[in-house]
């Protein structure tokens, strides 16, 4: 297969991806209601949210300065961010190409090769990765009993579980215990799938990706950061929640839930930064919490679309800062 070819059935996955979940996502959706309840949003409240966002994207930029350094490259934290806010203005046309015009603008500033560059951003992805999983297990430990009485509650409505007359958990914990019999008695021949050799092959380069923190000469400084981007995101969200009648009221347990629970959906290889998956996933870790299934889709596209205006508006002006620069050194 060719990579033309190959980059074509890729586009065409995550096209498909994103239009699956934003059929459902916006599914019988009244878009005047919708667009009427983001119109009444308390507008202080998205304000300080985007603001709180925009100073994660200054830790990210900071942050990355931490791996340029063991490269040999002193990048100002200026440039830093500018690459940064391109990279996610990039993502909204072509998903996960925002890396590549991130290390571009950075190699156009600070002449940082790209490839050079890419390095330090997959080291990024795997730490972000590690705080992504630990956000979702505290989740998961601290909000077990209502994540399971609401799956309870939604397998019953859809009548499938339910209908053997056995409580769920009895099943759930006998699924459970044949996966693991199957695993013990086929343990060699699984071990030589080629699917669990890629898994064996990421984790491993996981736990390379996070051993490479070492080489950085503040290491508590890099973890401090990477604490308080993460710390912004769910801050971001939390004050999100104030701009809307029906999500003021979640506490902020509430909100790292349905921050965790998004985050798979931004993480989903969909067109737009997660649209489609992001709505989906966020109406319904809100319908947890007793927000209607439009209420939470109304939230979600307030804060995906003032997110995604945010940074076009500043990722194009920055574009015309960064080719200025490029032609006045040239």
């Amino acid at each position: 297969m060719n990579a033309k070819l190959k980059s074509i059935i890729q586009y065409t996955i995550i096209a498909a991806i994103g239009a699956f979940f934003l059929y459902f996502a916006f599914k019988g959706q009244n878009w005047n209601e919708l667009f009427e309840k983001i119109a009444h949003a308390n507008f202080m409240w998205l304000g300080l949210g985007m603001a709180v966002s925009l100073f994660s994207h200054y830790l990210r930029a900071y942050r990355a300065i931490l791996l340029y350094e063991p490269l040999g490259y002193k990048v100002s934290a200026l440039h830093s961010f500018y690459a940064v806010i391109i990279g996610y203005m990039m993502n909204y046309f072509i998903p996960r190409g925002g890396e590549v015009s991130r290390c571009a603008a950075l190699y156009k500033t600070d002449n940082v090769p790209v490839d050079k560059s890419l390095g330090t951003v997959v080291t990024e992805r795997i730490v972000d990765l590690f705080f992504m999983l630990a956000l979702l297990g505290l989740i998961f430990l601290i909000q077990f009993d209502l994540l399971y009485n609401f799956i309870q509650e939604y397998l019953q409505k859809n009548q499938s579980a339910a209908s053997s007359g056995l409580p769920i958990k009895w099943i759930l914990l006998g699924g459970f215990v044949i996966i693991v019999l199957v695993i013990f008695v086929f343990r060699n021949k699984i071990m030589q799938h080629p699917l669990v050799q890629k898994v064996l092959h990421f984790l491993k380069g996981f736990s390379d990706g996070l051993l490479s923190i070492k080489q950085v000469k503040s290491p508590v400084l890099f973890i401090l950061l990477s604490v308080g981007i993460w710390s912004c995101y769910v801050l971001m969200m939390y004050f999100c929640l104030f701009a809307m009648d029906a999500t003021k009221e979640l506490n902020f347990t509430a909100c790292l839930t349905v921050f965790a629970i998004g985050t798979i959906g931004v993480a989903l290889p969909a067109p737009g930064a997660g649209a489609g998956s992001y709505h989906f996933f966020v109406a319904q870790a809100l319908l947890i919490f007793g927000v209607a299934f439009n209420d939470g889709t109304a939230y979600a596209t307030m804060v995906h679309g003032i997110q995604m205006l945010m940074l076009l508006l500043l990722g194009g002006i920055i574009s015309v800062l960064v080719l200025n620069k490029q032609k006045a050194k040239s």
